[in-house]
């Protein structure tokens, strides 16, 4: 069950994990899904899971691009706020989704996130080497 829907804008020229991050600190949402982001972004950079324990390989995508879709959570590591997405973005040479690590807003992204009444928690998985959700 929802506590309270959020629905806010990252403006151009905003990177959004980290506006998306502030927003949460702000308003004191500390568990949470991340129902939906629409939007448009100028670049990208996304992880794409390649071996465990944790290693990563990043992509720069440049734009501008549509964000087709994204979804995550809110989660708290310790006391840590950790907002965790993933999003599909979209061009006219295809389409390109994964972990996101950072984007550039182009003109807008809305965001909208259901704040649960109930704390998620993260903590750091000795197989994966990932913060995963301690569910």
């Amino acid at each position: 069950m929802f506590k309270k829907v959020h629905v806010f804008r990252v403006k151009p020229k905003q990177e959004l994990s980290s506006e998306i991050t502030h927003y949460c600190v702000q308003y004191g949402i500390t568990s949470g899904v991340i129902i939906g982001i629409i939007g448009s972004v100028e670049s990208a950079k996304l992880n794409f899971l390649k071996q465990l324990p944790g290693m990563y390989e990043t992509v720069e995508y440049t734009g501008p691009l549509e964000i087709v879709c994204a979804q995550g959570s809110v989660a708290l590591k310790d006391s840590d706020t950790i907002v965790h997405i993933h999003n599909q973005l979209g061009g006219c040479d295809g389409c390109h989704g994964g972990h996101l690590v950072e984007a550039t807003i182009f003109s807008t992204a809305e965001v909208v996130i259901g704040e649960l009444e109930q704390q998620l928690m993260r903590y750091t998985d000795s197989y994966t080497g990932l913060n995963e959700l301690n569910l």
